[in-house]
């Protein structure tokens, strides 16, 4: 039975929507706040009720006393007095929750017990009274349900629980009264009751949803209040533009607290003195012409606008800038003063500066920027300008960079570029014009001639090759410097940087820390360089450059042991050109690579022929590979696949590397090396002696061979004990690397070198570099040489 009750319960509060009206379904934040507002206003509604009760028990009570149980009817009014008394007291503890859920609850059991009360005292009357007593105990009883639910109403569940109490405690007692006594006015009462809580239940849900209602639409209007509030406050603590208004006498009266600020603080309102005036004596001497322009305006009762003022900053060293603009107000053709908008621009303006700043400057060292002395050179006129143009580049910065950082970098060519100021004077400009290049542009007069700044060039090549101290390190670099001289060299002052360039890049090739002054021979060199580059490509892709051969030798019998492929290129328009020109070039060029891979087959295929030729006799072919290959290549690779492709024998094959390719990139090299070596190709270390650190690598590396360059062995005869030659023979045997002497010419060498233990030698006293006919010449007479050698052994 009980459990049919809570299902029963259940279902009709979940009918009526009992949850939501609870507020249950809104946030939790939101959901207290809502039962709260319930639970104080429906304090402050049922206090009369209750108060009210006191007044009704005692009246209810006597209109059955004649008939009623006397003793019961007592007891229930000094209960309902009692009960009407304590909620009177207790409700200054409801005001002060916090409305939660079990807040709720407790008002709710007050008017359970409240209803419940009434529907006792319903029942303890009506059956014991009749004709107009039952009249009055009925009305009595309906009022008090109209009003305790009139008063609950604020609270939907309060109500309902209340108006159930009552109406149905009341109709029940009317149905069982009409019952025992069989009038159907008794009846007509329960059917009544019943009417009227289903009538006041409707009534008492819709006004509870529309509570709710009110409460969500207040909600979101709290809401969006505060957000307009925040988006208020973040305007006015973000705005630029404010509203400024002086009166006839032109003294400030609304004026935005940055204005204020900047005006001195709040005496600025004092309406003492006009604004204008304080103005003129608060802003930096660069806005008075903005000043006095905006003055005559106000005097002239006009519009002024784009009045732009710098204020001292009172919160740090810079300038705030101010746009003012404003308008005259009239009413009635009666002046009244100004209105107008104050706009903080300082950012717009610190921009444009900034953008103005490096458009002309370059932002590391202060220096003018390419795009200056662009513009300065294209002003130059000949019938009026003498300069001295003089580009500089550092050598050895990229190292620097590399090795401490770019921080350390930036703070050494800042301190580059305070040494180049030192030199500036009222006709100099100094500039960076990208990296670690420099510029400056120096005022000539009728005496200055071409030594006077060949002087001042190596003054700064001096300047800068004195050490630097950046932080804790003590730096040393040298510099470059090309020259050329406004209007000697050329009319043309946009030519001017091409001249310098031109003269730097002839220093820079003669071995760098050097000073070049442009002449012409430079253009016609770089003429004929720039020709020599076309028909380098050209060259290159047609295979005219070709090996030419110089023989190796055993130094004690001059037996032939290999051949040294040397490339040699003998151009149709520029004649011979020697491979100190072109092998340069194509290394800078990048045409190296397939430079390379060609001569490397062309060898191969000779030395197949030759093999076949000479069987075990037959030479070694030596090549080189430039670190340029190395770097932009995979040898090991190639080497492999010119093997394949002519079937020669990798120990006929040798690779000689020099010192430049072994410290540019030693691991990457080291395992090329290594490669070729398992291949069975040998390996020579090249010009041995010339280089940074060639001891290192001896041990480090699969070497097979040493090569003394040629510059040890040309000075042998004057210095027959060399000590540097006798060294390397001896390490080198040490090692177990045969050694090979470059350009020996005179059997003198050739005897100094056996007494030194030295195997092996090459150079013009065996043979010139050779074509492959005659090469091809000669391996046919040692072929030759040695079958009749054979056939006098046999006969």
């Amino acid at each position: 039975m009980v459990s049919a009750i809570r299902k029963l319960s259940a279902a009709l509060r979940a009918a009526l929507g009992f949850s939501e009206l609870r507020g249950e379904h809104l946030t939790p934040d939101a959901a207290k706040r809502y039962r709260r507002d319930q639970i104080m206003e429906t304090i402050n509604q049922t206090q009369p009720l209750v108060l009210g009760n006191t007044i009704f028990a005692p009246i209810l009570a006597y209109q059955a006393a004649e008939h009623g149980p006397k003793v019961l009817l007592i007891v229930w009014t000094i209960a309902m007095i009692i009960a009407s008394l304590t909620q009177v007291l207790s409700a200054d503890r409801l005001r002060k929750c916090t409305g939660r859920v079990v807040d709720l609850k407790r008002l709710e059991l007050r008017a359970l017990f409240l209803g419940a009360m009434w529907a006792i005292g319903f029942a303890c009357t009506y059956p014991h009274v009749s004709g107009n007593e039952k009249v009055i105990v009925a009305i009595m009883l309906t009022g008090s349900v109209a009003l305790g639910t009139f008063s609950y109403s604020r609270s939907a569940g309060a109500a309902l629980i209340y108006l159930s109490a009552t109406t149905l405690g009341m109709g029940l007692s009317a149905l069982i009264t009409g019952l025992n006594n069989g009038l159907g006015s008794d009846k007509m009462v329960a059917v009544l009751s019943l009417f009227a809580f289903a009538t006041l239940t409707k009534s008492v849900v819709e006004r509870g949803r529309a509570n709710l209602d009110a409460f969500r639409n207040l909600e979101q209007l709290t809401e969006k209040t505060e957000v307009i509030e925040l988006l208020v406050k973040d305007y006015e603590a973000q705005a630029t533009e404010w509203v400024w208004h002086a009166d006839a006498d032109g003294r400030l009266i609304v004026g935005p607290d940055l204005i204020v600020e900047l005006l001195g603080g709040p005496s600025a309102l004092d309406g003492h003195e006009a604004v204008l005036h304080r103005v003129k004596r608060m802003i930096s001497p660069e806005s008075h012409a903005a000043h006095d322009r905006m003055a005559a305006a106000v005097c002239n009762r006009q519009d002024f606008h784009d009045v732009v003022l710098a204020f001292p900053d009172q919160n740090g060293d810079g300038l705030r800038w101010i746009a003012v603009k404003g308008t005259p107000q009239f009413d009635d053709g009666m002046f009244h003063g100004f209105r107008g908008i104050v706009a903080d621009i300082t950012k717009t303006v610190t921009a444009e500066r900034r953008i103005q700043y490096l458009a002309e400057f370059d932002s590391l060292t202060g220096l003018l920027n390419r795009n200056s002395i662009q513009k300065k050179l294209g002003e130059l006129d000949p019938t009026r300008d003498q300069m001295t143009a003089v580009l500089i580049d550092l050598d050895g910065f990229k190292q620097i960079n590399d090795s401490y950082g770019h921080d350390t970098g930036d703070a050494l060519l800042c301190a580059v570029a305070d040494r180049l100021r030192v030199l500036e004077n009222n006709g100099a400009w100094a500039a960076r014009l990208s990296g670690d290049e420099f510029f400056m542009l120096l005022a000539d007069d009728e005496e200055t001639t071409a030594d006077t700044r060949l002087t001042l060039g190596q003054e700064m090549c001096d300047r800068l090759s004195e050490p630097f101290q950046i932080n804790e390190f003590e730096l040393q670099i040298s510099a470059s410097v090309g020259m050329a001289r406004f209007p000697a060299d050329t009319a043309t002052g946009h030519d001017l940087l091409s001249l310098c360039d031109l003269a730097l890049y002839d220093a820079k090739h003669c071995g760098r820390n050097r000073l070049r002054l442009y002449d012409a021979a430079l253009l016609e060199k770089l003429n004929w360089r720039t020709a020599v580059i076309e028909r380098l490509r050209k060259a290159v892709r047609s295979g005219q450059i070709k090996p030419f051969y110089q023989s190796q030798h055993h130094l004690s019998d001059g037996r032939l042991i290999g051949f040294e492929a040397l490339a040699r290129w003998d151009d149709k328009e520029l004649g011979p050109i020697g491979p100190d020109v072109f092998i340069p070039i194509a290394e800078q060029t990048g045409l190296i690579v397939d430079l390379g891979e060609q001569l490397l087959r062309m060898a191969c295929i000779d030395a197949k022929r030759w093999s076949d030729q000479m069987g075990s006799a037959a030479p070694v072919i030596s090549v080189n590979i430039s670190p340029v290959q190395f770097a932009r290549s995979d040898v090991a690779a190639m080497i492999d696949r010119a093997l394949t492709e002519t079937g020669l024998p990798p120990t006929l094959i040798e690779v000689e590397v020099t010192e430049g390719v072994l410290i540019s990139d030693k691991s990457r090299v080291a395992s090329t090396l290594q490669q070729l070596s398992a291949m069975g190709v040998s390996v020579a270390l090249d010009d041995f002696g010339t280089g940074y650190s060639s001891l290192s690598y001896l041990k480090e590396l699969p070497l097979n061979r040493l090569k003394i360059d040629r510059s040890f062995i040309a000075h042998l005869e004057d210095d027959p004990d060399s000590p540097f030659v006798s060294t390397v023979i001896q390490l080198g045997q040490n090692l177990g690397l045969s050694v090979i002497a470059e350009g020996v010419e005179t059997k003198k060498q050739v005897r100094q070198l056996i007494d030194m233990g030295c195997d092996e030698g090459q150079g013009y006293h065996f043979n010139r570099p050779s074509p492959v006919t005659e090469t091809d010449a000669l391996i046919a007479k040692l072929v030759e040489v040695h079958a009749a050698g054979e056939r006098k052994k046999a006969g």
